[in-house]
C-alpha cells in the first residue's frame, strides 16, 4: 500500500485563483489595470488635503507632497518596468501606501481640529 505524501505545507495551491498572488490584475500586462485607478485615487486624495487646508495646512501639505510622489512613482514604474508580474505587485503596494498614508494623515487633520485650542 502506498502512502500519499503531503509536503509540510499542505498542498499546492499555485493554480488556485482565490489566492491574492494568482489574481488576473496581478499577470495581466496591460498597465492602465492599476495605473487608472491609482491616478483616481491621487486626484481624489489630493482634493481632500485641499479642502482640508483650512483645518490644518501643514498636515494638508505633508498629504498633498506624499499623493503626487506616490502618484509619480506610479507613473514611473507604469512605464520603467518590463516584468508584467513584477510590475503590478510594486503598482499594487504603491496604491494602498498612497491609499493608507492618506488615510492616516486625513484622520490626523480631523484630530488636530477637534483638539481644544490652548
Amino acid at each position: 500500500m502506498k502512502e500519499a505524501t503531503v509536503n509540510s505545507v499542505g498542498p499546492s495551491r499555485h493554480g488556485d485563483p482565490n489566492l491574492v498572488r494568482n489574481q488576473p490584475a496581478l499577470h495581466t500586462p496591460k498597465r492602465w489595470i492599476w495605473l487608472v485607478p491609482g491616478l483616481l485615487l491621487a486626484v481624489a486624495a489630493i482634493f481632500a488635503f485641499a479642502v482640508s487646508m483650512p483645518i490644518n495646512i501643514a498636515l494638508a501639505w505633508i498629504g498633498i507632497a506624499f499623493v503626487t510622489a506616490a502618484a509619480v512613482a506610479l507613473v514611473v514604474t507604469a512605464l520603467s518596468v518590463r516584468d508584467d508580474r513584477q510590475r503590478n505587485l510594486v503598482m499594487a503596494g504603491l496604491m494602498a501606501i498612497m491609499a493608507a498614508m492618506s488615510l492616516v494623515l486625513l484622520v490626523a487633520i480631523l484630530w488636530a481640529n477637534a483638539l481644544p485650542r490652548a
